[in-house]
């Protein structure tokens, strides 16, 4: 048991990884969120090469079932109030990962005041709206850390195209909900290249997704940019405020209405 410099606790899975430092990557990785006491909302982290080490350690430890074969390369399991989190060593994606798993860990403690204040908001974990919702926060902080890093933060921008050339099929019911999050996802991009000031790369971007779509899609995908940046920007990044649920009607009906211009 090893513990980082801000005392975050961690175990290395992993043999004879030469040159690898962990609590260095970790603060690097911290540096994308406002100061948040990671040490007591964090019960371990969990470095490997093989996920199926990772679900044996916390099976053990824990009793802890992981699907070890869900293509994850960073997870967060619930433990509490606290957050037991696996990451891949993966060579430059290790900083972003842990970066995103972060962002679940804070999700995760916001949820959790947000339940004991709200008690209707006990399936909150089960709303898709949430999971956006969380995949957003997560992978503008993550994207601010591969940016900082390899100057891009493009990943799912480049892959869009692919998803959009098949739109019919992409927003249909057994789609949706898939090709709604790599939207999310592109939106976190899109958001950190703005913030950069990378303007000509922005507009590459958008003048493609212009082209494979339509002046209809284009608006929804805007007023949703514009929605979740804005939440971010005030109640999003306060970390001990509970959240404004009606963040969540927006992005379900946006969702709807974009499987209802294509399906």
């Amino acid at each position: 048991m090893k513990t980082t410099e801000q005392g975050i606790r961690y175990i290395e899975l992993m043999d004879g990884e030469p040159g690898i430092d962990i609590p260095a990557m970790v603060k690097k990785a911290k540096t994308a969120y406002k100061p948040f006491n990671f040490k007591d909302k964090i019960e371990l982290l969990f470095f490997y090469n093989e996920r199926k080490d990772f679900s044996h350690a916390i099976f053990t430890e824990y009793g802890i079932i992981d699907d070890e074969f869900d293509g994850k390369k960073a997870v967060h399991h619930p433990f509490g109030v606290k957050s037991i989190i696996g990451i891949e060593i993966s060579g430059d994606d290790t900083i972003p990962l842990i970066a995103f798993v972060l962002g679940q860990a804070i999700e995760h403690f916001k949820q959790n005041m947000d339940i004991r204040r709200h008690a209707e908001w006990q399936e909150l974990d089960k709303s898709d709206s949430y999971q956006c919702w969380q995949t957003y926060f997560c992978q503008v902080h993550s994207s601010v850390i591969r940016h900082g890093l390899e100057g891009s933060a493009d990943m799912f921008l480049r892959s869009l195209p692919f998803v959009l050339a098949k739109k019919e099929e992409s927003f249909s019911t057994p789609y949706i909900t898939g090709t709604f999050r790599h939207l999310i996802h592109t939106l976190s991009e899109l958001y950190v290249m703005r913030q950069a000031g990378d303007t000509e790369q922005v507009d590459d971007f958008m003048k493609t997704i212009g082209e494979l779509t339509e002046p209809a899609f284009m608006e929804i995908y805007e007023k949703l940019y514009a929605e979740l940046a804005e939440y971010l920007e005030t109640l999003g990044t306060k970390y001990n405020e509970v959240h404004d649920s009606e963040i969540f009607t927006v992005i379900e009906q946006r969702k709807n209405q974009l499987a209802a211009l294509y399906g």
